[in-house]
């Protein structure tokens, strides 16, 4: 039987050995845990995740041994929350011989972690923030055979890692070589500023047996490879692919009418670029393009977006003729589309019943028409996304309450969103997650949302600068349940956040694993004292990650603070840039990571984990 998924966040040295002392039975030998049968021990730490089995195992011989046998059971390992070396992957990894997907952070491993890694029971092989080369790529391709889906995220551009373009083709090839079976291709290079990213993710091809393929960033002219036209006989990727995804310098009306002609079975396309310039024709989108996509009827998942600049030739016929054609769409995600109204928006939501995600960025022509009788035009809607659209007010809100299956609501950047469509939000019975970053919300509307029927798991209030700490107080003290169910809060940039709100957090929320403070002036020392001893009384500390970048207020050696047994289950940690820098400083932040080496600390002032941010380890800057 299949074990559950992990997710592992530290290695067998825990917190430094925080937690020595309280995991053990007994100092000596012959303590308690010691006389536990092997198989009870194996079955207790069978049920924890792999970074509690790994501080457990610290503790005395027997623990070890039965953690050992724990993990070397586990068929699903996920890395990705923190950064491990050499030495602890191999702990965690070299007794298995089971382990079906594994996901690693690499930001500290090199090519002879393939010894480890490269296990001939792997399906699917996930590599974040990759620096591997060549002798890494070829250990893969010899050892992994059966691999279904490899996802690489690298964390410097093409060129640093490989001056020749050819020679990471050629760490492709020899994987493709090896894992015939290969069905999901991501290869992605971090996104530079496009004044200076030269868009070629260089691939001289790509296997015929890929479903699934999404490459970051290409050209496309380089993209238009991937589609050649041939009379030949010998099965080619566009007879098998389904899914593709590409992260382009600009969507032309070219390379989409050559995707939608090539590509007979596609059911999910997303298309997205950032030109260095407003494009000029013929190397833009127009009307044309989305006519071309209407042609797509087996389609079920389309993204079509633009960042820095909009698609100034497409406009509510392009869209009208994309949804006549595309019926049976589930997801829609459209950005950069200033010259679609109400009328285009309107006409994809009622192109099919089956529509469960809408999302549109920049939507300066949006507004509350659009989503009126919703719950009717797409019963099923279970997320919407409206980001930055200016013309939106708390009406829309009100609208989508009707949607009672609605799991994911996204309104940062409408500044209009007042209290009133907060009261209405706060009865969706099944909503998760809710964004309402600039938000014109005071405390009342949060009081609102306290006493609501949300079961909200995510929360993030990002620069609602009329809200403050008696507000919190009053979200977690309401009658409702979202002190129960609350795992990740962002209340940054908003200045009105004390100790206040920290100290109602600690009481109300020791389920809660992410948390940004960034930008609150007022968080001080103290503030992070309380902080630190959340979940002392229940004996596990959940907070996983904290964002503390721009609290001007810390002090000099507030580092200090998150020494053991403080922050005991911290994972990762967001300082501003000035900290690095700092000098004379006690702790450094080498000591500090020397101490808890399952910590991540950023100095790059990233949003919370560092999501689709790839930089050096912070040791290397000191």
């Amino acid at each position: 039987m299949e074990k559950k998924p992990r997710t592992a966040a530290g290695g067998g040295d825990g917190d430094g050995g925080a937690s020595r002392g309280e995991a053990s039975g007994s100092s000596g030998g012959g303590g308690l845990v010691e006389r536990l049968p092997e198989a009870l021990l194996v079955e207790i730490l069978d049920r924890l995740e792999v970074d509690d089995a790994c501080s457990a195992a610290a503790s005395c011989r027997a623990l070890r041994g039965a953690a050992s046998v724990a993990i070397s059971a586990i068929t699903t390992i996920d890395l990705s929350v923190f950064a491990p070396s050499n030495a602890i992957l191999s702990r965690i990894l070299a007794g298995n011989g089971v382990v079906r997907s594994l996901t690693v952070n690499c930001s500290l491993l090199d090519d002879s972690a393939a010894s480890v890694i490269a296990k001939g029971s792997l399906r699917e092989l996930s590599l974040l923030k990759c620096t591997l080369t060549m002798g890494f790529f070829m250990a893969i391709g010899e050892r992994c055979s059966n691999l279904r889906s490899l996802k690489l995220e690298m964390a410097v551009a093409p060129e640093v890692l490989y001056p020749r373009h050819s020679e990471f083709g050629t760490c492709l090839a020899r994987i493709y070589m090896g894992c015939g079976y290969l069905e999901t291709l991501w290869v992605k290079f971090p996104l530079l500023d496009p004044l200076t990213a030269d868009h070629e993710t260089w691939m001289p091809f790509v296997p015929s047996t890929v479903k699934e393929l999404l490459v970051q960033p290409v050209s496309q002219l380089r993209a238009r490879t991937f589609f050649p036209k041939t009379t030949s006989l010998k099965k080619h990727i566009t007879d098998s692919l389904e899914s593709l995804s590409l992260v382009l310098d600009t969507i032309t009306d070219e390379l989409v009418i050559l995707i939608t002609s090539n590509i007979r079975n596609l059911v999910e396309l997303c298309l997205e670029d950032e030109p260095v310039t407003q494009p000029n024709l013929p190397e833009d989108l127009t009307n044309i393009g989305l006519q071309a996509l209407g042609l797509c009827h087996n389609l079920r998942h389309l993204s079509v977006a633009r960042r820095y600049f909009d698609f100034r030739r497409a406009n509510d016929f392009g869209i009208l003729m994309l949804a006549d054609g595309c019926k049976q769409l589930r997801t829609i995600r459209f950005g950069g589309f200033a010259k679609v109204s109400d009328a285009g928006y309107a006409a994809l939501l009622h192109s099919g019943k089956d529509l469960k995600k809408f999302e549109i960025s920049n939507g300066s022509c949006l507004s509350d028409l659009a989503c009126l009788d919703l719950d009717k035009a797409a019963p099923n809607i279970t997320e919407v996304r409206l980001l930055n659209c200016a013309r939106l007010t708390s009406d829309t809100a009100i609208s989508l309450a009707a949607c009672t299956n609605l799991k994911v609501l996204d309104l940062s950047g409408c500044k209009s969103i007042a209290d009133s469509g907060l009261v209405s939000i706060s009865q969706l019975p099944m909503l998760t997650l809710l964004d309402l970053a600039g938000a014109d919300i005071t405390d009342a509307g949060l009081s609102a949302l306290g006493n609501g029927r949300c079961l909200i798991s995510s929360l993030c209030l990002r620069g609602c600068t009329s809200i403050g700490s008696y507000g919190i107080a009053s979200l977690l003290c309401g009658t409702g349940t979202i002190n129960k169910t609350l795992v990740s809060l962002d209340i940054g940039n908003v200045p009105r956040i004390s100790c206040r709100a920290v100290t109602m957090i600690v009481k109300n929320c020791e389920q809660l694993s992410s948390l940004s403070l960034r930008n609150c002036t007022r968080i001080t020392d103290s503030s992070l004292e309380v902080l630190g001893t959340m979940g002392r009384d229940s004996g596990k500390c959940s907070l996983r990650m904290l964002d503390l970048a721009y609290c001007s207020t810390l002090s000099r050696n507030f580092l200090r603070l998150f020494e053991p047994p403080l922050f005991r289950g911290l994972r990762w940690l967001g300082v501003g840039k000035s900290v690095v820098q700092r000098r004379g400083c006690s702790p450094t932040i080498v000591e500090l990571l020397e101490r808890k080496p399952g910590l991540t600390i950023c100095g790059k002032a990233c949003d919370m984990g560092c999501r689709n941010k790839c930089h050096p380890d912070i040791r290397f800057l000191q």
